[in-house]
């Protein structure tokens, strides 16, 4: 610690390659929290999603029920 003390252009360097080590492990940090990606992130819960299920118009055509014309006798 004694040779940090002397050396005031390596302490500056220790200094300054710590907190460059510092602001890339916490970018890093950032990117996989924002992937999803840490340990102790919990997965997402599988839920099956079915995109327009509750608007009216976009499900299956309902059939169209026609009652018979028959002609008058």
């Amino acid at each position: 610690m004694t040779y940090l003390r002397r050396h005031r252009w390596l302490t500056l360097l220790a200094t300054t390659a710590l907190i460059v080590a510092l602001i890339v492990g916490g970018f890093g940090m950032y990117l996989a929290s924002v992937a999803g990606r840490l340990p102790w992130q919990e997965d997402p819960t599988r839920i099956p999603i079915t995109p327009f299920a509750d608007i009216p118009g976009f499900g299956a055509p309902a059939p169209v029920l026609a009652t018979p014309v028959t002609a008058a006798p």
